[in-house]
């Protein structure tokens, strides 16, 4: 039998028909799995999406009661520190004052400036002396109420006012956290009150005790920036007078 053959146009031709098909095929494939990648970032960014506004949802509503007492405790708490790093500071203010009057005195009574004789400036390290000791009694005072604040001048009637009811429907609170003067129960009524408070009734005397300890904080600092003040004065003056009573000494 004759082997005929097929001439080269033909085989050419269906080579590249071959090629096309495979192509085409490869391309198809190819775009299938880039619409794919499409929808699969498409649906990755919805769901970001979603996440983001349920997220920006949440923290837009009210808090739970749970949430709000946690929060309040944890400002509780940290106003707490702050008094007690008040109290800190105004104890190493001491310390400095302290060490400071103590070179005063030893440095005035190595001199006996007071028990010297007349002269204009003897009188006028007297005079030095006289204002340093005001100045020390004044500095003792801004310690003691940084200390201990006056209690009296925190506004205990706006604080009772915001620990009660606003609207006149809603029942009285049967627990006072605060339990001041007058106000102060018993024992057995206090347990009690703890016994049959509310979720929102401590929610409500928390905010009461935050502007209450709040107000107690700014006293304190208040009262600690002013001690600041007379020690670093009572710095300049010690070193005034002790200078006065070398020259004078000296002379």
């Amino acid at each position: 039998m004759a082997y005929i053959k097929a001439p080269i146009h033909t085989r050419r031709g269906a080579m590249t028909r071959a090629m096309t098909e495979e192509n085409g095929h490869g391309l198809v494939a190819q775009g299938k799995a880039e619409r794919k990648a499409q929808r699969k970032a498409e649906r990755a960014e919805r769901r970001m999406e979603k996440r983001r506004d349920r997220r920006l949802g949440e923290a837009l509503e009210p808090l739970s009661i749970r949430e709000r007492i946690r929060n309040q405790w944890e400002i509780l708490g940290l106003e707490r520190r702050f008094a007690e790093d008040v109290d800190r500071s105004v104890r190493y203010a001491l310390i400095v004052f302290g060490v400071t009057n103590t070179a005063a005195v030893l440095v005035l009574a190595r001199a006996n400036v007071l028990g010297a004789g007349p002269g204009l400036a003897i009188w006028g390290v007297r005079l030095l002396v006289g204002l340093y000791a005001l100045l020390v009694l004044n500095t003792l005072r801004e310690a003691l109420h940084s200390l201990h604040p006056p209690l009296s001048a925190m506004p205990f009637a706006g604080i009772a006012r915001a620990a009660r009811p606003l609207d006149d429907s809603e029942p009285p609170l049967s627990l006072s956290i605060l339990p001041i003067g007058a106000s102060r129960p018993s024992e057995e009524d206090y347990h009690r009150g703890w016994q049959e408070i509310s979720g929102e009734e401590l929610s409500r005397q928390l905010s009461a005790a935050s502007l209450f300890f709040g107000g107690l904080g700014e006293s304190k600092n208040a009262a600690l920036r002013k001690l600041y003040a007379g020690v670093t004065l009572s710095l300049l003056v010690t070193a005034v007078v002790i200078i006065a009573v070398l020259v004078t000494s000296g002379l």
